[in-house]
């Protein structure tokens, strides 16, 4: 039993996608613990709320200045009064900037909070697509071929056109810190990409144009520490006019797409996408669980896309059911988490930071 602190919330675009993870995270955490929930506004306050009775499908937050929390470095989290608010280990349920790339989990750091998922470097090396990529990239893995660029450096429509000629005739483009598929967009010609790269630079300052892979979404979970491991993989087929898992397809569309679990793969590719996702996973310094998302072209070239370190947790996300296809059920998931955190926690209260 633990007193166990779900944050969720925050300031980044996947703010109600985060509300309904963690909804979810609520219902399937273990009863034993002592459960407290702080919501974070979208000005990034924080604030104590109260245990619903019976879990919405989205969480409330209330921002009442009475429940205001802060965080006290080496002293964990502090009520308004200025009274501790117990924690033995936090959940940061957060999706997308400030809670999944590092920013969250280096105040917890200071704050000497334990925390499930990856620590500051993988979260946000796993975060940013175009380091990931590169680190990937020098491990020997298969990535989808891409340039990355900022305003200043963003090419004009001559430039575009050179573009498609080196990367293909159709680009996504994308930020290169948000998730959920917010600020993504396909080109086909130099006019689409300046009008997709205006998009992306709305939401980042770097950016990515992507060479776009024709074939399957493929998707597998990780879990795990020193020893990590890979669940079967799951497929997410666009459905209803969607050409790709977009925004909309993911959170908004019910009928946006198909999600099987597991995906319908041979044996031999199947394990060979476990296996990357693992050397994925290690290669970012991920830690706790991520997402490893692949694209698979003609049924055997496998491209890494991208990788999640704080997956989505809502009722049809991939992640807990992949990890239940693999024969650990939500609340068994939760579990290994809040072990995990606390096992790594005191670890790093071993060691020495003094000469």
């Amino acid at each position: 039993m633990a007193h166990v602190t779900i944050l969720y919330g925050g300031r980044s675009g996947e703010h109600e996608v985060s509300r309904t993870s963690a909804a979810a995270v609520l219902t399937n955490l273990d009863k034993k613990h002592t459960i407290t929930l702080i919501g974070i506004d979208k000005e990034g306050a924080w604030y104590l709320q109260d245990l619903p009775e019976v879990v919405p499908a989205v969480l409330n937050l209330i921002t009442d200045a009475e429940k205001r929390i802060a965080v006290l470095p080496g002293g964990g989290l502090i009520r308004s009064g200025g009274t501790p608010l117990p924690t033995d280990v936090v959940l940061p349920i957060l999706h997308g900037s400030f809670g999944e790339d590092g920013t969250v989990q280096g105040l917890l750091e200071t704050a000497r909070l334990p925390y499930a998922g990856s620590g500051v470097l993988g979260s946000a090396v796993g975060m940013d697509k175009d380091t990931s990529k590169r680190l990937w990239k020098h491990a020997g893995l298969p990535v989808v071929p891409w340039r990355a660029f900022t305003e200043e450096t963003a090419p004009d429509i001559k430039a575009s056109a050179a573009l498609f000629k080196e990367l293909g005739p159709s680009l996504f483009v994308k930020p290169a810190n948000t998730g959920s598929s917010v600020g993504v967009s396909r080109a086909g010609n130099p006019d689409e990409l300046q009008t997709a790269l205006k998009t992306a630079l709305k939401y980042d300052r770097k950016v990515l144009v992507e060479k776009t892979i024709t074939g399957r979404e493929i998707e597998c979970s990780v879990m795990g520490e020193e020893h990590p491991e890979a669940f079967p993989p799951g497929e997410i087929v666009p459905t209803g006019g969607h050409t790709f898992y977009d925004y909309d397809a993911k959170y908004i569309d019910s009928d946006g797409a198909l999600l099987k679990v597991p995906a319908d793969l041979d044996e031999n590719l199947s394990a060979k996408i476990r296996d990357i996702a693992v050397r994925a996973y290690s290669a970012v310094g991920a830690a706790g669980l991520s997402r490893v998302d692949f694209l698979v072209e003609d049924g055997k070239n496998i491209f890494i896309n991208e990788i999640n370190t704080i997956p989505g947790m809502t009722a049809i996300s991939l992640f807990p059911r992949m990890a239940a296809a693999g024969g650990v059920d939500f609340t068994q998931m939760l579990e290994r988490l809040i072990a995990d955190a606390l096992e790594r926690a005191a670890g790093r209260e071993k060691l020495s930071y003094e000469r």
